[in-house]
């Protein structure tokens, strides 16, 4: 079996799969049943949605298979991506690639393949849909285009739950998909034992301030907070915007300390900067409030709960931890 091949974009290919904030979810019934209708219409026992990770091909939807993920050097998706093209592999044992792949020797015994990958608008294929048989077997052309069209629907589902997922204005993650991954990163700590520190900033006065202004100021001043806390935090954090006027920042690896020095230096500095509007700077106020995960944290909700009970807390005497 040779070794898999690497796309000329991947990191770019990978960076846009990274902001689909869809590895490792829930099964989601809308991409369940473009599987079972592949399957179903090309008359084999497998079908994936498969999105090809660093070093791991991981499922976000499966028909005839248990496995959830493989590695990515086992992957026939893996060489999927490296083309725009249908793959087809009519018999896997005759395919130099592949006849020695485990999961061609071995269970599921793979023996056709075939595969569309899954390109987003900007050109980039985060995996495929593909089907599979234990029987060698051709594809026809009106399957062929069957397969691709099914394959249309689904990179049409992830860029329509992308465009839900994430704030229009400000490209940070809405309350629902932060929650979703704040209760990943609680499962990380919790095997690993690290810390983990969630920061919650509320705009002080925001809906006076765009009653004021406008309602465009109060949009830049959004834009702004979270171009601010990029490049405050990088991509060592996990941002979103919970509220209208608040914006949560999840730190693994930051203890209760750490987490409230590095709260008030950012609201400090954004107080200190205020707003300039129309050639005037006018004060920004900004309460912020701190929670480090603690033993008695069933999950996530319970963490943001703290927070936002410290927040609230700050908006009547300033910063606070819980």
């Amino acid at each position: 079996m040779s070794a898999y091949p690497i796309p000329d974009n991947e990191t770019e290919r990978q960076a846009a799969l990274d902001d689909q904030y869809i590895l490792d979810t829930e099964p989601d019934e809308d991409f369940n049943r473009i599987t079972r209708l592949a399957s179903q219409m090309l008359g084999v026992p497998i079908a994936l949605i498969s999105l090809v990770d660093r070093q791991r091909q991981w499922f976000l939807s499966r028909v005839g298979l248990e496995a959830k993920e493989t590695p990515r050097e086992l992957a026939f998706c893996a060489h999927t991506i490296c083309s725009d093209d249908v793959m087809v592999v009519s018999d896997a044992t005759a395919d130099d690639r592949f006849k020695d792949n485990p999961l061609v020797t071995g269970d599921p015994h793979i023996r056709f393949y075939a595969g569309v990958p899954l390109q987003t608008r900007a050109g980039f294929n985060l995996g495929t849909l593909c089907v599979i048989s234990r029987e060698p077997r051709q594809l026809a052309g009106t399957e062929q285009q069957l397969l691709q069209d099914l394959a249309g629907m689904v990179t049409q589902y992830l860029e329509s739950r992308r465009n839900s997922y994430l704030c229009p204005l400000t490209g940070l993650q809405n309350r629902r998909p932060f929650h979703e991954a704040g209760q990943r990163e609680v499962q990380r700590a919790r095997q690993s034992g690290d810390a983990l520190t969630l920061l919650l900033f509320g705009l002080d006065g925001f809906a006076a301030f765009c009653a004021r202004f406008g309602a465009p100021q109060g949009d830049r001043l959004l834009q702004e907070m979270a171009a601010r806390l990029r490049s405050q935090v990088g991509e060592s954090a996990l941002l979103g915007r919970v509220t209208a006027d608040e914006f949560a920042l999840l730190r693994p690896g930051m203890d209760s300390p750490e987490g409230l020095a590095l709260a008030e230096q950012i609201r400090a500095a954004l107080v200190l900067d205020g707003w300039l509007v129309d050639g005037v700077r006018y004060p920004l106020a900004i309460s912020g409030g701190v929670a480090s995960l603690g033993a008695d944290d069933s999950g996530f909700k319970d963490l943001f709960r703290r927070a936002e009970t410290a927040l609230s807390q700050a908006r009547l005497s300033g910063m606070a931890p819980a």
